[in-house]
């Protein structure tokens, strides 16, 4: 647990370059042999690390994100708790993008385990919509997400403009009519909150 708690401190101080093993070896006094004994490489070690904080930080509290009357207000809800966790630590999401995205190893794993945490989670939330359109709102809102990360890691957005992006795309799917009595009566007018800001109010 030392070796993870030092790449989390690392990732958090200089993100994925700032992760050496030497460095590693220096905070921990755990020699490189034995990291690589047990995790093979950088990457791996890197992967486990995040994984660690995903844990934490993700796939324990997401269930308790599931709040509101309505599918499109759960929906909401879920994604509201993810981005709140992105903008708390926005270090972690370039090293978790990387990540996710290796070819294969555990690293590769983070994207399967991330799914596999938040799918039913977003399925139950949108169970009683028509499934076409419950397949169609949730490939939307992934695509959107996966779009938003890589835009924040290129500098092309600021974490903390993509929340009101996402919820701007969620009320607007909700007003389909697959999604009539599915979303809460207020969202029906104009003048409904449209960031997450003004929702918590």
């Amino acid at each position: 647990m030392r070796v993870i708690d030092c790449v989390l401190e690392l990732l958090h101080e200089g993100g994925d370059d700032a992760v050496r093993l030497r460095a590693v070896w220096e905070r921990t006094g755990v020699g490189t042999d034995t990291i690589y004994r047990y995790f093979g490489s950088r990457d791996r070690l890197i992967a486990a690390a995040i994984g660690t904080w995903l844990d934490r930080e993700f796939f324990v509290p997401a269930p308790t994100w599931r709040t509101g009357a309505t599918p499109a207000e759960q929906l909401l809800s879920l994604c509201r708790g993810t981005w709140d966790v992105w903008e708390r630590s926005p270090w972690m999401l370039e090293p978790f993008v990387r990540a996710a995205l290796a070819d294969d190893g555990e690293e590769a794993g983070l994207a399967a385990r991330s799914m596999q945490a938040f799918a039913p989670l977003l399925a139950a939330a949108l169970e009683p919509v028509d499934p076409e359109y419950r397949d169609d709102v949730l490939l939307v809102v992934n695509s959107v997400t996966q779009s938003a990360m890589t835009s924040v890691i290129r500098g092309q957005l600021d974490v903390r403009e993509v929340s009101p992006i996402v919820e701007r795309t969620i009320r607007r799917l909700a007003q389909h009519p697959a999604m009539d009595g599915h979303r809460p009566r207020a969202w029906d007018y104009a003048d409904a909150p449209t960031t997450f800001a003004s929702a918590r109010a």
